[in-house]
């Protein structure tokens, strides 16, 4: 089981950082950047979160990145999460880029961290100027999921708070990012279970927080301490929007809250999306 650190917050970062695009409403801009996919292959049976469930690898021929929630969709079918620069193969930049969706049977394959086809995408959004970052996979018939994170457990609930800034919100998240989730030179699992810490989340659609991530942590689900299902891991570097009453709104982990995600999803496809939870560890 990987030993849960919690990051120390950087409070000159708020003070020093400048005003960067995300106070805008943006994913990107110069001073942060998407997580990247991981390019080469993935660890064969990563043992530490395997199978499908939040926390779990998942490839595709973007690359490699971690499941977020699982999901119970309005025709019947199962999902998963990721991220959507996941699928949608995009600079580290970011960018505006046409929202998918597939019928059964025609989107590109997703896999687990053994290679093995779980079903195909059915959604993916990639728009910097939304603040959407967020892809689902139609699971296959047959294919077992687990909606349980791993090492943490949850989520239990939605959790569409906006908490001030005293206490600061842990949020923990089960990753696979290079080095830090696996070390895939070894075949073995580091550190993927890690606990982040936000002073305060004023925005409906963005959470900025202290942590680490790096390549491969894209698209991992990030709770609140309580369990419930905060958001998606899809950008790393400065960020930094207001400061304020409701908070410090920086950070080095950027984060797209899943409700409105949720909600896009639906618009889009024509499917309501409903949250499998799972009680905590």
């Amino acid at each position: 089981m990987a030993t849960l650190l919690v990051f120390g917050l950087v409070l000159s970062l708020a003070f020093t950082a400048p005003a960067t695009a995300s106070a805008a409403g943006s994913l990107t801009d110069r001073n942060c950047s998407l997580i990247p996919p991981l390019k080469a292959a993935a660890p064969i049976g990563n043992a530490a979160c395997s199978g499908v469930r939040p926390g779990a690898l998942i490839e595709s021929d973007a690359g490699s990145c971690t499941m977020n929630y699982v999901f119970r969709g309005s025709d019947r079918r199962r999902y998963v999460g990721t991220a959507g620069h996941c699928v949608i193969e995009a600079p580290s930049t970011g960018g505006d880029f046409p929202e998918r969706r597939w019928a059964p049977g025609a989107g590109p394959v997703a896999r687990d961290g053994s290679g093995k086809r779980i079903g195909r995408f059915a959604y993916a959004v990639l728009r910097d100027s939304d603040e959407a970052d967020f892809a689902l996979v139609r699971l296959d018939p047959g294919v077992a999921s687990n909606p349980q994170m791993c090492h943490f457990g949850g989520p239990t609930k939605l959790d569409s708070r906006r908490p001030g800034p005293f206490p600061p919100t842990l949020l923990s998240h089960f990753g696979n990012g290079i080095l830090v989730g696996n070390l895939g030179v070894v075949n073995r699992t580091t550190l993927p279970a890690r606990t982040a810490l936000a002073l305060g989340m004023p925005s409906a659609r963005h959470v900025y927080a202290q942590g680490l991530v790096v390549p491969g942590d894209s698209g991992s689900a990030i709770n609140s301490a309580g369990g419930g299902a905060v958001g998606v891991v899809v950008t790393t570097g400065v960020h930094s929007a207001s400061i304020g009453r409701g908070g410090i709104d920086a950070g080095l982990v950027g984060i797209v809250r899943i409700v409105p995600m949720m909600q896009r999803a639906a618009r889009f496809t024509g499917t309501t999306y409903t949250l499998q939870t799972a009680p905590r560890i």
